[in-house]
């Protein structure tokens, strides 16, 4: 039956049967069969079943009408957990359920573990015998034999296991039952010769009670029915069994006694899952607390068992209703009640519209503050964080000076999609990442001065990582360096580096200050190290040895020996321990020993460090950047670029004119248009006029036709022969007179259409005219936009600044992008640089906490430190909020923090950047433009990378950059 807030609704009793009035009008249920005298009645009763307030008592299914789960339960009739056990079993479990007042889970686990191994006459189980298992049912149960007394050792009960069955233990089913060739069943020969061990005592009385056994029915006196003789757990079993096939009917009339370990239930019907199935089918509880179970009345009848409450269990019924039945009575309440229960409302409702009054004032407010806002503004300060969805969007101002709340970002997200989780390189450590980046960008940069091939950074991150192997591109990048210094030396034109003077004010410092003797030297590292004279170090005897002529001769780019010896010589000739760090260790690696041969020194490059590498180029790099080749060529681009700007300057000035041209061609079109539209209106209205004309000619001509017609018929009878020449000689010159009207009509139609189809001619020719006009017109813009895109190209080329960052994003994180385009055939880098903030927007976080520099603002600020961290945390930046926080505590401490570098290498993670950029915000808006602006160059980039990597891994080598 369904059930509405877990109770049983009873059904309207059927009127009594009145044989005196047989014709009364009643309302009958089709669904449940009841029957209403009262119309009203019915349709109440009738709209209750129709709510989906009902729940399935069988399945448990809830949120349906009376006749859905009527239906639901009408389907689950055929898959009851009560059939499912065998008869035996239901009836112990439903005598032990009736009257319990415990909840469902204890009663199930109850049932569970006093039932699994407590076995009844008459109950069906199955039997393990060799391999195979059978169905069995039990015919008889004797006390079993101990073997414990006579080894003298206590066997241990099996363990009650609460895990469902697996797939092991899953029994087979009564069709796997092994048969013979002929049919006959396969058993083990101790089956077919079934002889007890140990003879049966006859005076011993079963343990567990039979199916016959039915309990006496309680009287209403009598106490709860409890469970059944417990069994002796130290005390074994035998049961008699007889094998039965799947309809219960025995087979071959074999009979077997076993032992307790070899017969067990269905582990698929007996389990937690089942009973639990069964007690709600067959039993139902009321609402009140401590109320009993109880056998539903039918099943109850069924197996015979009583559902007369116990005394104890019919006075505490009889209390809980008694209580009900007293909540359900109100009280009468005096008028003074009343009165005040009224004046209370109405206090209460004037109290709830100050309160609506309120808060629309609020609303009012914030709306004005909110409208107040010119973005972009800081982004940090920007409303949508700080705006609370639970309070209707209230605007809550987080000044450092002015907040005091819990540190909870009320809108963190902003709105805006996640950011994309940027990639970090893990070959180049963070610490010499922007060298990195910096050598690889001059060397891009100034490849044409330098005279050296084009590659992209994965070609040179490629070659610094590769240990113990010589990369082309190092010894190209190292000589075309080296190169320009001997260069600039031998026309003594070399820059204060390159030349040495650099070198020689170091050692003279040096020298006064070891000459100093009233001073007290400063203890630091260098001086230390100076002092101990480090074998092979800088300017060593060894050194100074192999740096003898190092500048007379250019390396040869197609001859790689030798270069080691003129870097050996540079470093030592121009380079100071203050301008390259670890100078000794760099040299002494690169001269292993004294008297070292050219072989050796040739194979100690390649083993340096990736740090060393970096050092030494970035220490070239500064040498060179001051050199005459690089100032020369910059002021080149400088001259190409200040001509590229007046051709731009031209091409703007074509361009407004090819707009001006489209504007007055798309000007005169719709005038034209709109003289045509009232043209055709004048001549549609004109036609109209001439069409009622020549109606009315028309009954003119007909009403004079008409009234000859009349006075001939008049006068017919007056003029006789005479009239009838006259009339026929009229009629001839009538028809002459139309046939002349009819030709006169050809001779104009024949010119109109000659007019007009000179007119559709001059129309189709000036329409031609102008389609040309607006085709060149088009044509023109095309080729200007091809000019644009290529002197675009051309002054990319030719910008020697190229390392700028494109803006920061809220977090003051900053993005970069090294574009190449015009100066090689490689892709470049291919992709989008973060980098963490730097000084400067380190000192800016810090500013937050101090408020006092910052005017005030209508709709208030974002908070200092604080919410800029937990901003980034919410925002899936963990890592990055971590090293922000370590970096402002080292700020204020004075330590020194590295930076940390990451990238996007996948267009859609630019589209996603986009996404969550802010363009309310200052930083983003500048931010998201410049990306916008050079988004079809980073998509080429990255494109042409992601081809290139893939082109090398489906050959299946790994690219050496240039190495022999």
């Amino acid at each position: 039956m369904p059930l509405l807030n877990d109770k049983r609704i009873p059904l309207t009793p059927a009127p009594p049967y009145d044989p005196r009035r047989k014709r009364k009008e009643v309302w009958y249920l089709r669904f449940t069969n009841e029957i209403f005298t009262n119309y009203e009645a019915y349709i109440n009763r009738l709209m209750l079943y129709h709510q989906p307030i009902w729940t399935c008592e069988a399945t448990g299914r809830a949120n349906l009408t009376y006749e859905q789960a009527l239906e639901s339960e009408g389907r689950d009739e055929h898959n009851r957990a009560e059939f499912r056990f065998c008869e035996v079993l239901r009836k112990r479990i439903l005598f032990h359920v009736q009257f319990q007042t415990i909840r469902l889970e204890p009663l199930v686990e109850e049932i569970y573990i006093y039932y699994r191994f407590n076995f009844a006459i008459g109950e069906i189980v199955h039997c393990k015998l060799g391999e195979n298992i059978y169905l069995a049912r039990i015919l008889d149960i004797f006390p079993g034999f101990d073997q414990r007394h006579m080894n003298g050792k206590a066997q241990q009960q099996p363990p009650i296991t609460t895990t469902s069955s697996s797939s092991e233990e899953t029994e087979s089913e009564p069709d796997d039952i092994p048969r013979q060739p002929n049919g006959r069943l396969r058993f083990p020969d101790a089956f077919l010769h079934p002889t007890p061990a140990t003879p049966v005592p006859q005076h011993q009385e079963p343990v567990v009670p039979s199916a016959s056994d039915t309990p006496p029915i309680p009287t209403p006196d009598a106490a709860i029915p409890r469970l059944d003789p417990p069994v002796n757990p130290s005390q074994p079993l035998r049961y008699r069994i007889q094998l039965i096939n799947e309809y219960g009917q025995p087979i071959e009339d074999i009979v077997r006694i076993v032992e307790q370990d070899e017969i067990r239930r269905d582990k698929r019907v007996f389990c937690r899952h089942m009973i639990q199935r069964l007690v709600r089918e067959c039993a139902q509880r009321d609402s009140y607390i401590g109320a009993p179970w109880l056998i539903k009345p039918n099943v109850a009848y069924h197996y015979g068992i009583s559902t007369v409450l116990p005394l104890h269990l019919q006075e505490a019924q009889d209390l809980a209703y008694a209580n009900q039945a007293r909540k359900r009575k109100a009280p009468l309440k005096e008028p003074e009640d009343k009165e005040a229960e009224k004046r209370a409302r109405k206090e209460e409702n004037l109290l709830q519209k100050a309160k609506l009054k309120e808060e629309k004032e609020r609303q009012r407010e914030e709306r004005r503050k909110q409208a107040a806002v010119k973005y972009p503004i800081e982004d940090l300060d920007l409303p949508i964080y700080r705006k609370d969805p639970n309070l209707n969007w209230a605007l809550i101002d987080m000044s450092p000076d002015k907040y005091t709340g819990p540190a909870i970002i009320p809108y963190p997200s902003g709105g805006r999609t996640p950011r994309p989780t940027p990639h970090k390189n893990t070959s180049i450590p963070d610490d010499v990442f922007e060298t990195f980046i910096s050598v690889w960008t001059f060397l891009a940069v100034f490849s044409d001065p330098l005279e050296l091939s084009p590659f992209s950074i994965d070609d040179f991150e490629r070659a610094l990582c590769q240990p113990n192997q010589k990369s082309n591109i190092l010894f190209e990048s190292n000589a075309c360096l080296l190169n320009v210094i001997i260069s600039e030396r031998k026309q003594d034109i070399a820059s204060e580096i390159a030349s040495g003077l650099v070198t020689e004010e170091y050692l003279e410092s040096m020298k006064d200050e070891q000459d100093d003797s009233t001073k007290k030297q400063q203890d630091t590292a260098f001086s230390r190290l100076r002092r101990e004279k480090v074998e092979r170090g800088w300017r060593d005897t060894e050194q100074l040895k192999l740096s003898n002529g190092w500048d007379e001769e250019e390396i040869d780019l197609e001859d790689r020996k030798g270069w080691e010896a003129v870097l050996i010589g540079c470093l030592n000739e121009i380079a100071t321990p203050s301008l390259v760090p670890d100078l000794d260790l760099i040299l002494r690696h690169l001269v292993p020993r004294n008297n070292s041969t050219a072989s050796e020194r040739e194979r100690q490059y390649p083993s340096l460090s990736i740090k060393h590498k970096l050092t030494i180029l970035s220490f070239l790099v500064e040498a060179v950047n001051e050199s005459n080749t690089i100032k020369d060529y910059m002021e080149q681009c400088q001259e190409q670029l200040t001509e590229f700007r007046r051709q731009k300057v031209e091409l703007n000035k074509e361009s407004k004119s090819l707009a001006a041209r489209r504007v007055e061609l798309d000007r005169r079109d719709r005038a034209e248009k709109e003289g045509k539209d009232s043209t055709e209106d004048e001549s549609d209205s004109a036609a109209e006029d001439g069409g009622d004309d020549s109606d009315a000619d028309s009954n003119d001509d007909s009403n004079d036709e008409d009234a000859s017609a009349d006075s001939d018929d008049s006068d017919s009878s007056t003029r006789g022969i005479k009239s009838h020449e006259r009339r026929h000689r009229s009629r001839q010159e009538k028809l002459k007179i139309k046939q002349q009207k009819r030709r006169e009509m050809e001779q104009l139609k024949k010119e109109m259409y000659a007019k007009q189809r000179e007119a559709a001619k001059a129309r189709s020719q000036e329409l031609r005219q102008k389609a040309e006009e607006r085709r060149k017109l088009e044509e023109e813009e095309r080729a200007l936009r091809k000019k644009e895109e290529q002197l675009e190209k051309d002054m990319r080329k030719y910008m020697t600044l190229r390392i700028r960052p494109l803006g920061r994003d809220r977090f003051y994180n900053r993005y970069l992008y090294l574009d190449n385009i015009g100066t090689s055939s490689t892709y470049g880098t291919g992709r989008l640089y973060v980098q963490s903030p730097s000084d400067i927007d380190i000192q800016m976080i810090l500013e937050r906490d101090r408020p006092d520099s910052q005017p005030e603002q209508p709709w208030g600020r974002g908070g200092g430190q604080w919410f800029m961290l937990a901003l980034m945390k919410a925002q899936g930046m963990e890592e990055e909020s971590e090293w922000l926080e370590k970096r402002l505590e080292n700020q204020l401490t004075g330590t020194m923090t590295h930076s940390w570098w990451r990238s996007y290498s996948d267009p859609e993670e630019i589209q996603k950047l986009l996404s969550w950029l802010n363009p309310k915000g200052s930083r983003e808006c500048k931010l998201k433009n410049e990306i916008s602006k050079r988004h079809n160059y980073i998509m080429d980039s990255m494109k042409r990378r992601s081809q290139t990597l893939t082109k090398l891994e489906s050959q299946g080598t790994k690219r050496n950059s240039r190495s022999r």
